[in-house]
């Protein structure tokens, strides 16, 4: 069977927008629609203010920080540090962002000033969620059975608990 050819130089008749690099069902599009849903008191109750301040260097839309943190929160990625990266690597992240990179400094300043109202917040985009039918809350349960730890011999380098 041949092989297609490695390009990394193919250059784009007409550049693609991010929006077409980002499927119509995927959860970074439930977090901008439920962001920009949000009424303007729930935005005064987080201290958001949407037309930002008239003086000094623009700043990011707090809307586009909030939407990273709430995403962030749903895959699972909780570190300041951890989200800056992803602003910089991540389709999803650069789409809700609008191709921002915002540094982990901003990401942790925002999530300081606002963490009690956006705990709140992602309970309510659970339960925004599941209304929708866009997630199934499902029974997990464990009977208590413990498992030992094992140790893997992988070459020269022994890995405790592998995988996880």
């Amino acid at each position: 069977m041949p092989l297609r050819p490695l390009t990394r130089e193919q250059a784009w008749l007409l550049p693609p927008s991010l929006d077409d690099l980002l499927p119509e069902e995927h959860p970074a599009r439930f977090v901008a629609a439920f962001v920009d849903g949000l009424s303007p008191a729930t935005l005064a109750e987080l201290e958001i203010n949407r037309e930002g301040e008239a003086l000094g260097a623009p700043a990011y839309h707090p809307c586009g920080l909030l939407a990273v943190w709430l995403y962030g929160f749903m895959t699972g990625v909780r570190s300041s540090r951890k989200l800056e990266a992803a602003c910089r690597d991540q389709i999803p992240l650069l789409w809700l962002t609008g191709c921002q990179r915002p540094d982990h400094n901003t990401l942790w300043r925002f999530y300081r000033s606002h963490r009690a109202a956006m705990r709140r917040l992602l309970k309510e985009t659970v339960t925004v969620a599941v209304d929708i039918g866009y997630v199934d809350l499902a029974l997990q349960a464990v009977d208590g059975t413990k498992v030992a730890r094992t140790l893997l011999q992988i070459g020269p380098t022994t890995l405790q608990g592998w995988p996880g």
